[in-house]
């Protein structure tokens, strides 16, 4: 009975151990970095299995004209493309393509939404920043 008791302690920790083995080899690929964020005035996202970045100036307040100001910068300058761009109220979105960035690239993004359009005193910005992986 002992031998058995060895024999089955021995071919569960066998079993355990290329199943630890196995598991890391057929897991499940790595989560999409899409995202959307609304700013005022508009939003802007990123597609990850299309590789860009796009922006969306809606006007919401007819007071002021929506503009959207994108820069995306890597944090590791070597990995990327730096891409500043901008949307203005009119249809469809502006967008960038990232592709060209290694997988995985870090990147921070500094959006600036116009919440306010003064040619005399000069216009108001929100700004939101993200960070994401390309």
């Amino acid at each position: 009975m002992s031998a058995r008791f060895t024999v089955r302690t021995v071919m569960t920790a066998v079993a355990a151990l290329t199943a630890a083995l196995v598991v890391p080899l057929t897991a499940a690929p790595a989560q999409a970095n899409s995202f959307t964020k609304y700013v005022y005035q508009g939003k802007f996202w990123y597609d990850d299995g299309a590789d860009q970045f796009c922006a969306r100036a809606d006007e919401t307040n007819i007071n002021d004209r929506a503009v959207l100001e994108v820069t995306l910068t890597p944090y590791d300058s070597s990995r990327g493309p730096s891409i500043s761009f901008g949307d203005t109220d009119s249809p469809g979105a502006t967008c960038r393509s990232l592709a060209t960035a290694y997988e995985d690239t870090y990147y921070k993004a500094v959006v600036k939404s116009l919440t306010h359009f003064d040619r005399v005193d000069g216009s108001t910005y929100e700004k939101t920043v993200v960070s994401f992986y390309s």
